[in-house]
């Protein structure tokens, strides 16, 4: 316990960098697919925490615009290959394929844990069981360089530029932790709730 402590002093700036950079990267993502949908099909659709529900045709908005494959996916890219800013290419390979297998992964477990299917790339070129695509892993790629020459720099600054710390610091425990609990409660449920409303 002791040891805990003594690392969270220690790292205190850099843990709630890190942080806030999975809070701005699970928004960019959540953004970048909902207008990536939306001009793919025209519609607009639930994605990520961010749900519709109804009660007696009403319609109630709860979650956040925030998808958490980017957020965690953003926050290792950022923090986890900023040695490689220097070197473009190898970057950009060693993002393809980790993020790939972090995808796979992600997909996989959840389905197990959860029994939900988070994204189907079952009709993309090059696809492994739906789970992940060439597409994508490209697309890993590009983020990957972008990431560390862009966003991270770009965070730090705006990071650098908050004076109010402390504020700044609670607010991002609470945003995880109404992060886990969206996550954990799942539209289903959510739904099971509106259900019950509806029939009493």
């Amino acid at each position: 316990m002791i040891k805990i402590i003594g690392f969270y002093i220690k790292y205190k700036k850099v843990i709630y960098e890190i942080i806030f950079c999975f809070i701005l990267c699970g928004i960019i993502g959540w953004i970048y697919e909902t207008l990536y949908v939306l001009i793919m099909s025209g519609m607009i659709t639930d994605r990520g925490i961010l749900f519709i529900s109804h009660i007696n045709g009403f319609p109630i908005v709860w979650g956040l615009p925030f998808i958490l494959m980017y957020g965690v996916g953003g926050a290792l890219l950022i923090w986890c290959f900023k040695p490689l800013a220097k070197k473009p290419v190898i970057l950009f390979i060693t993002c393809v394929v980790s993020m790939t297998v972090f995808e796979y992964l992600t997909s996989y477990f959840y389905e197990l844990i959860w029994g939900q299917i988070l994204w189907d790339y079952s009709n993309n070129f090059m696809n492994l069981q739906g789970r992940i695509c060439l597409g994508t892993s490209i697309m890993w790629g590009v983020l990957g360089i972008l990431s560390v020459k862009v966003f991270g720099p770009g965070f730090h600054k705006i990071y650098a530029k908050i004076k109010h710390e402390k504020i700044m610091h609670i607010t991002l425990l609470v945003l995880v932790a109404y992060i886990i609990v969206c996550y954990a409660l799942r539209p289903v449920f959510f739904e099971n709730i509106v259900d019950h409303l509806q029939d009493s």
